[in-house]
């Protein structure tokens, strides 16, 4: 008689529970509860895969293979060995053959069994040493890989790149890369203080560097933190470059989970240096005016870029609000002011006070300065002064979403 799975299928919990509790290589007591439950899981499914395929003749199905693999994946997101997978998956199976193995005929039983257990434990030696050599030896190549990678794009970022070096990272040199600053936002589970911090942060930074692997025609070459880097991606690599490189970005982001922001240039190979000093700058500058998260264009920011070099120029700009430093009420009036267009009653609404008081203080302000924050002419000046005031008073590289808002775009 064919048993379906739904006949037996309330009994897979409680054993599967039991069969984890019961092996001696599995430290349970050590391990919080997602990975306890997850073990019982992969217990279970070894339970469903042999019982279903023994007793009605089908391949073991689909949704059993589905949770094996979703949970394989976590437990390697989480670092965990993938012996411990396969001790109790192997646990799982032998289980149900087991359960199998009571529906024979006594007569028939005993050497049934015997011989299964035979089977799985020749199966679970075999395997295990394949996964054991394989597993040895991908880590070895991906370590050796990912040294050479860091290496050839060190070496590009110091303009000293040759093609030896691309070669042992099994890619070649091109003429020229668009370079390509991010600044990784924190994952919202970094704040929870449940969690290590650093562990949720390290997730993130591997889930972007593995999709960034999966885009294999970008060639990309990166050197990445936790709060971000530099990817460098050869110019071949887009035809339309905006939509491909926002797309890129879009990807990355949904990876991490977490906001990004990222600027970029294209450059010839041998001015990589500069090129990544300068998109490094006009990311601090989008950091530094919370410009949101995603991909912001270089003729986006060139304004602000260039009143922020330095000279006498930037001096002069960064003076123009010296006078109203002593009333610091005045200078967030003036950053909303022009956050909200240069209208009096979004700003009184922002600040919490009357038009009047707004007008009062805009009055105070060109008192002060010498410039109206309502004439065209001394607004330009006057936004100029709070871009050089920014990029100078606020500290360097703060996460997304984090920056103060300053400027009205």
């Amino acid at each position: 008689m064919t048993v379906t799975n739904d006949s037996i299928e309330p009994n897979f919990a409680a054993l599967s529970r039991k069969i984890v509790n019961r092996l001696e290589s599995v430290p349970v007591e050590g391990l919080d509860a997602a990975v306890q439950s997850d073990l019982i899981t992969i217990a279970r499914c070894g339970l469903e895969g042999v019982t279903a395929a023994i007793r009605t003749g089908r391949p073991v199905p689909e949704r059993t293979v589905a949770r094996l693999e979703a949970i394989a994946a976590r437990m390697a997101d989480r670092e965990l060995p993938i012996a411990l997978i396969q001790h109790v998956m192997h646990a799982g199976i032998k289980a149900g053959f087991e359960l199998v193995a009571s529906d024979r005929p006594r007569s028939v039983r005993q050497g049934f069994f015997t011989d299964g257990a035979r089977l799985i434990q020749a199966t679970q030696a075999l395997s295990t040493a394949v996964l054991r050599g394989y597993v040895g030896e991908v880590r070895a190549m991906t370590g050796d890989r990912r040294v050479a990678a860091q290496t050839l794009v060190s070496a590009l970022l110091a303009g000293k790149a040759d093609p030896t070096m691309a070669h042992r990272c099994g890619t070649e040199l091109s003429p020229s890369y668009f370079v390509v600053a991010i600044a990784l936002g924190p994952h919202p589970d970094e704040n929870d203080r449940r969690l290590d911090s650093r562990v949720v942060a390290r997730r993130k930074l591997r889930r972007v560097q593995a999709e960034l692997a999966t885009i294999r025609e970008c060639r990309a070459l990166s050197i990445l933190s936790v709060d971000g880097g530099t990817i460098l991606i050869p110019t071949e690599f887009a035809t339309d470059v905006e939509e491909r490189l926002d797309d890129l970005i879009a990807r990355l982001t949904r990876a991490a989970a977490a906001p990004m922001i990222a600027t970029f240039t294209a450059s010839p190979r041998s001015r990589i240096p500069p090129a990544a000093d300068r998109v490094h700058k006009v990311l601090d500058l989008a950091l530094r005016l919370d410009r949101g998260p995603g991909l912001h264009r270089f003729e986006d920011l060139a304004h602000e870029y260039q009143l922020i070099q330095p000279g006498p120029g930037y001096q002069h700009l960064r003076a123009i609000l010296d006078p109203l430093r002593a009333e610091p009420g005045l200078l967030d009036t003036l950053r909303t002011y022009f956050a909200a267009q240069g209208k009096r009653a979004p700003t009184a609404r922002r600040l919490g006070v009357s038009t009047s008081a707004v007008r009062r203080r805009l009055i105070r302000i060109a008192e002060l300065t010498g410039l109206d924050p309502e004439n065209a002419t001394d607004a330009w000046y006057l936004r100029s002064s709070l871009v050089a005031c920014t990029f100078a008073d606020f500290p360097s590289r703060q996460s997304p979403g984090t920056a103060l808002c300053l400027v009205g775009s």
